[in-house]
C-alpha cells in the first residue's frame, strides 16, 4: 500500500507540468520514496521485536521445552533450505559436462526473447502506419518485420529446446548410469533394509522427474525471465507513466495468490491425510477380507470407507470455495488493471503523450509481462517438486556402503581351506538376535562338508558370511588364513561358487547364462561346464542349442534343468569352494537323481560344503556338522556321529525307525504338528515330486 501510494503521488505530480520543474517537487517525491522506504524497515523491526518478546513471555514455566521445540524447527528449516540448494548444486555439477551444450541453448533463448520482445512494437508502427499516414508503404514494412522476427524467434525457439532436450536427456542417462552402479555397490544389508519397488522408483521415475521437471522448469524460467527483462525495458520506454500504473497493480494480484495459495496447501494437507485415512480402512478391510466375511461385516467396513470419504468431500467443497474465490479476486485485479491500463493510457493518448499504436503495443506488452510473471510463479512450484525427486537420488547416489572396503588380496594359488573362527553374528535388520554365537569349524580342501540343522539355525547365514555378503560382529572367516573381506571381489567370487535351491537365471541364453559374470570366455569352456553338470544333453536338444534364450528368470526350462544350468555357471569358474545350499531339495525324484549324478562327479575336485536336508546326501559327506540354536551342537563323520549317541544320532535312529522322513529328520523345526481329536499327531509333508501338501497319520 505504501509502495502504491508513492506511486499514484509520483504519477499526479507529473501530470502537474508547472509544478514539474519546481524543486519542491522534486524534493517530496524523493521524500515519499525515502519514507516509504524506511516506513517498511520500520514495520519489520518492528514485527521482529514483538516475535521476540511473545516469544519469551510464552517461554516462563516452559523454558527449556521451548528451546528444544524451537531450536529443532528452525534446525529443520534451515536444513530443508540447505538441502534444497545442496541437490541444485549437485544438479548443476552433473550438468557441468553439458555446459557447451546450455551455452548454445541460452544464446538461441536470447534470440528467441529478443525477437519476441520487438514484434508487440512494430505493431504499435503497423497500427500508427494506417491512423496517422494511412499509407500502405508504411504499413507494409512493419508487417515484414514481423514477419521476419516470427520466422527468426520460431527457428531460434526450436534450436533452443531441442538442445535443451537433448542437454537434460544426457543428464537422465548419466543419472541413471551413476544410481545403478552406486547401487550396485551397497552391501547386501542395504537390499534387506528397503523394498526392491522403492528401488525401482528411484531408478526409473525419480530421475525421469527430475530431469523433465529440471529442464521443462529452468527452460521456462529463463525464456519467462529474459522475455519479461525485455518486455519492461519496452514497456518504460513507451510510457514510464503507464509502467507505474502497472506496477501498481502487481501487488494486490501477487497478494491474493500468496493468500490462496497459503489456504489451499494447507487444505490440501489436510485432503491428503484424510485420504491416508480410508486407504487404510480400505488397505485393512481388503486384507482381512476373510474375517470381514466371517463376521458379515461388509456393509459396516463399507460404511466406515464411505464417513471417512465424506470427510474428504467436505475438505473438497472449501477447496472448490476457496477457487472460486481465487479466480474471481485475481480475475478481478487482472480486469481493473487493464481498465486502468486503457483509461490512463487513453488520458496521455488524447493529450498527444502517446500514439494510439503505442498504446497498443503497451497494452501487448503488459498482458505479455503478465504472462511471464505467471509463468516463473508456477517454475518455483515444479521446480520444487524436481528437487524433491533429485534428493531421493541423490540420497542413493551419495549413500556410502557400510560394508569394509574391497581387499586388495588375489594370490594365485588358492587351495581352498576355509575356517569360521569364533563367529557371532546378528543380520542388520535384526541385529538384537544374534544368529550364530560363538562358531567355529573348518573346510578342509577335497572334503564334502554337511551343514545340518532346524530352519533358522544358521546354515544359509555361514554361507552368506563366506560370500563376504555381510560382515560378523565377532571373528573371521578366512580363505586359507585370511579374511575373506582382505580378498578383491572379483578374486573372491572366482574362488567361492555358490549354487543355491532356487537358482536365478537371467532373461538371456543359456551361453551368457553359464558364463555370466566372465568376459573372453570361449564356446569350449562353456560345453565342458555344462558337460560336468549333466546339461550338455539337454541343452543340446533346445530349439537353438546354447543360443536358446531362457526366459525371464530361467521360465523356459524346467527346475532340474535350471539347476543343472547353475552348476555349470558355477564350474565354469573352477572354484575351489563350492557350496551347494540345498541344490536338490526343491526337485522331483528323477530330476533329483541326475542333478545329484553331477555333484557326485565333481565333489572330489573342490572343497564342498553342503546344507542338505535328505540324509541320503548328509551320510556320504566326510565331515557332518549339526548346528542348533546358532551353535556347533557336535561334528565328525556319520558314523563318528552314530556311535556318541548325540542329537544326529537320535535323529538318524527316529528315521531308521520309521517314525519320520528324511528331511524331516535334518529339520525338525520346519515340521509342523498338531494333535487330532483321535489321539493321533498329525503332520503336513512336503512331497518331493510336486511340493504338494501331504498329511499322514503317526502314532505318538
Amino acid at each position: 500500500l505504501v509502495i502504491t501510494y508513492s506511486l499514484a503521488k509520483l504519477l499526479m505530480l507529473s501530470e502537474q507540468e508547472s509544478l514539474n520543474h519546481q524543486p519542491w517537487s522534486l524534493s517530496l517525491i524523493c521524500w515519499t520514496c525515502v519514507s516509504s522506504l524506511g516506513v517498511i524497515l520500520f514495520w519489520k523491526q518492528l514485527g521482529r521485536a514483538s516475535n521476540s518478546v511473545s516469544s519469551l513471555s510464552s517461554r516462563q514455566g516452559f523454558e527449556d521445552t521451548e528451546k528444544l521445540v524451537e531450536t529443532a524447527g528452525e534446525e529443520e528449516k534451515e536444513e530443508e533450505k540447505t538441502s534444497s540448494r545442496a541437490t541444485l548444486g549437485c544438479l548443476l555439477s552433473y550438468s557441468r559436462k553439458d555446459s557447451g551444450l546450455l551455452s548454445v541453448a541460452v544464446v538461441f533463448l536470447l534470440i528467441s526473447a529478443l525477437c519476441e520482445a520487438f514484434i508487440p512494437y512494430y505493431y504499435g508502427v503497423a497500427i500508427d502506419s494506417i491512423v496517422v499516414h494511412q499509407s500502405m508503404e508504411y504499413f507494409a514494412k512493419p508487417v515484414v518485420t514481423v514477419a521476419v522476427l516470427a520466422l527468426v524467434s520460431s527457428f531460434a525457439m526450436g534450436v533452443r529446446g531441442g538442445v535443451f532436450t537433448l542437454t537434460m536427456a544426457r543428464l537422465n542417462l548419466r543419472l541413471r548410469n551413476h544410481l545403478f552402479r552406486a547401487l550396485m555397490s551397497q552391501e547386501i544389508a542395504f537390499f534387506d533394509e528397503n523394498h526392491t519397488g522403492d528401488i525401482l522408483s528411484r531408478l526409473s521415475a525419480d530421475t525421469t522427474q527430475v530431469s523433465d521437471l529440471i529442464s521443462q522448469n529452468v527452460n521456462i524460467f529463463l525464456r519467462s525471465a529474459i522475455k519479461g527483462v525485455g518486455f519492461f525495458i519496452f514497456m518504460f520506454k513507451m510510457s514510464w507513466k503507464l509502467t507505474l500504473v502497472t506496477v501498481m497493480g502487481f501487488p494486490f494480484i501477487a497478494l491474493v495468490s500468496k493468500v490462496y495459495g497459503e489456504y489451499y496447501k494447507k487444505l490440501t494437507k489436510e485432503v491428503q491425510t484424510t485420504l491416508a485415512e480410508a486407504n487404510k480402512v480400505a488397505e485393512e478391510t481388503i486384507s482381512a477380507m476373510r474375517t470381514v466375511r466371517s463376521f458379515a461385516n461388509e456393509g459396516g467396513e463399507a460404511d466406515s470407507y464411505y464417513a471417512k470419504l465424506l470427510v474428504m468431500f467436505q475438505l473438497n467443497k472449501r477447496q472448490a470455495l476457496a477457487y472460486a474465490c481465487y479466480m474471481w479476486s485475481s480475475s478481478t485485479s487482472e480486469l481493473a488493471l487493464e481498465v486502468a491500463v486503457l483509461y490512463y493510457g487513453g488520458h496521455l493518448v488524447l493529450t498527444g503523450q502517446m500514439s494510439s499504436g503505442g498504446l497498443i503495443s503497451f497494452f501487448i506488452y503488459m498482458l505479455e509481462l503478465g504472462e511471464c510473471f505467471a509463468s516463473i510463479a508456477s517454475v518455483y512450484t515444479g521446480l520444487m517438486q524436481g528437487v524433491g525427486a533429485a534428493e531421493k537420488v541423490f540420497e542413493y547416489l551419495d549413500r556410502k556402503p557400510r560394508h569394509p572396503a574391497e581387499g586388495v588380496d588375489a594370490p594365485d594359488i588358492c587351495t581352498g581351506l576355509v575356517e569360521f573362527k569364533d563367529i557371532t553374528f546378528a543380520y542388520p535388520t535384526r541385529s538384537e538376535t544374534d544368529i550364530l554365537k560363538g562358531v567355529s569349524f573348518t573346510l578342509r580342501p577335497g572334503e564334502v562338508t554337511a551343514l545340518v540343522g532346524p530352519s533358522g539355525s544358521g546354515k544359509s547365514s555361514c554361507v552368506s558370511l563366506l560370500e563376504n555378503f555381510y560382515v560378523p560382529q565377532q571373528g573371521h572367516v578366512l580363505l586359507d588364513g585370511k579374511p575373506v573381506n582382505t580378498f578383491q571381489h572379483s578374486y573372491l567370487h572366482s574362488k567361492v561358487a555358490l549354487v543355491g535351491q532356487e537358482p536365478v537365471l537371467f532373461a538371456r541364453t543359456v551361453k551368457e547364462n553359464i558364463a555370466y559374470g566372465l568376459s573372453d570366455v570361449s564356446m569350449e569352456a562353456v560345453v565342458q561346464a555344462a558337460t560336468k553338470a549333466n546339461a550338455h544333453d539337454f541343452i543340446s536338444t533346445l530349439p537353438k542349442g546354447y543360443d536358446t534364450s531362457v526366459g525371464e528368470k530361467g521360465t523356459q526350462l524346467s527346475g532340474g534343468q535350471k539347476q543343472r544350468v547353475a552348476i555349470a555357471r558355477a564350474l565354469i569358474r573352477n572354484p575351489r569352494v563350492l557350496v551347494l545350499d540345498e541344490a536338490t531339495s526343491a526337485l522331483d525324484a528323477e530330476s533329483e537323481h541326475i542333478v545329484q549324478q553331477a555333484l557326485n562327479n565333481i565333489m572330489q575336485e573342490h572343497t564342498v560344503m553342503v546344507i542338505a536336508h535328505r540324509l541320503s546326501t548328509v551320510e556320504k559327506a566326510d565331515n557332518i556338522i549339526v548346528i542348533d540354536g546358532g551353535l556347533v551342537a557336535e561334528q565328525g563323520s556319520h558314523d563318528e556321529l552314530m556311535a556318541s549317541g548325540g542329537l544326529y544320532s537320535k535323529l538318524v535312529q527316529r528315521q531308521v525307525l520309521g517314525n519320520e522322513s528324511r528331511a524331516e529328520v535334518l529339520n525338525p523345526a520346519e515340521n509342523i504338528r498338531w494333535k487330532s481329536s483321535s489321539g493321533h499327531v498329525r503332520k503336513r509333508v512336503n512331497s518331493n515330486s510336486s511340493g504338494s501338501e501331504s498329511d499322514y497319520n503317526m502314532r505318538r
